[in-house]
């Protein structure tokens, strides 16, 4: 009998390990504002539909507010595994891959709408960078426009000439090329340093995602907004994952990951485009000056002026297939 129930008692234990082993746990990170768009509309969704779809073959331990990984250490922790899936702002990968500073160049053609049906898996921008990704150890899992970045200040800024000299956070190289183009003095720092350091008067402004400057009560610290409307590229963001996990999934697995990941991405991508101007109205609320540069007025003409010859350096720097394939609206 005692023979019996221990052989009982290893087989059932070797079917508890061998369904232990057969289950994959995933990690995925986020930082900044948990309020964020990009993270409230993203992940519950799609940590749900995935665990949902593989009943549970698939598991998610999340990590938010960057106590995981901090935003600009993303294009390292993802290739090195220390996290399966993150969050990330495409830009902050130019070490890596400098062609992802054209997201943040004059040259970069999208409105969030444009975005909404041009960023997609399959689709010939989402391909070129995700190649460039994958040749380095990640694969993209989404692809979208939190919308044009917004200039926080203490002074106001409101033509070319009010920048000059001014030290402004920006959260990336290409970012920090563009506000040096125009003659400020940037300094790339993380969005969770960025309050305090506005509050301190270390810097005159932040460049930076409306969401996330309301989500972390910039207008606290600040008396002046511009919204650029696009002048200063766009705030592409997305999900990463890295690629030695992502080859270990079943064709199955992968498709059904990529399919949630693209329906929570298409859910957050409406809601970004139908909040903005919310989050605009969020400054006027709290007492904020806003500027809103309207395309084609005379603000936005002396910009363009200002922005010109990077337009022109960027045209010849960055490769001839991905300027062709932002010209023809891919």
């Amino acid at each position: 009998m005692i023979i019996r129930f221990l052989a009982l008692a290893l087989v059932i234990g070797a079917a508890l390990a061998a369904s232990a082993e057969a289950r994959t746990r995933l990690s995925i990170s986020t930082w900044g504002s948990p309020q964020h768009p990009q993270v409230a509309e993203f992940v519950d969704r799609f940590v749900k539909d995935v665990e949902e779809k593989t009943n549970g073959e698939i598991r998610f331990r999340v990590f938010s507010g960057g106590e995981m990984v901090q935003q600009q250490f993303v294009p390292t922790a993802v290739p090195q595994g220390t996290v399966d899936i993150s969050l990330t702002t495409l830009d902050t990968w130019s070490g890596r891959i400098p062609e992802v500073s054209v997201t943040v160049s004059p040259l970069w053609p999208d409105t969030m709408q444009e975005a909404r049906d041009n960023l997609l898996p399959g689709k010939p921008v989402f391909e070129y960078f995700n190649d460039r990704l994958k040749e380095n150890g990640a694969i993209l899992l989404t692809f979208f426009d939190i919308g044009s970045p917004v200039l926080s200040t203490r002074s106001k800024i409101e033509k070319p000439e009010d920048i000059k000299g001014r030290t402004i956070r920006t959260y990336s190289k290409g970012a920090s090329e563009l506000l040096q183009a125009v003659g400020a003095s940037p300094v790339t720092m993380g969005v969770g340093d960025v309050y305090s350091a506005l509050q301190r008067g270390a810097i005159d402004g932040a460049l930076g995602g409306i969401q996330g400057a309301v989500g972390l009560k910039h207008y606290e610290v600040t008396k002046y907004v511009m919204v650029p409307n696009g002048l200063f590229g766009a705030l592409i963001h997305g999900y990463v994952m890295n690629k030695e996990k992502w080859d270990s999934l079943s064709p199955e697995l992968q498709k059904i990951v990529q399919d949630a990941a693209t329906e929570a991405r298409n859910h957050s991508q409406d809601y970004m485009i139908e909040s903005y101007d919310k989050f605009v109205q969020v400054f006027k609320d709290n007492g904020l000056e806003v500027t809103v540069v309207e395309p084609g007025g005379e603000v936005w003409n002396a910009w363009q002026a200002a922005l010109g010859d990077l337009a022109g350096r960027d045209r010849e720097r960055y490769p001839a297939d991905l300027v062709k394939l932002l010209d023809d609206g891919k």
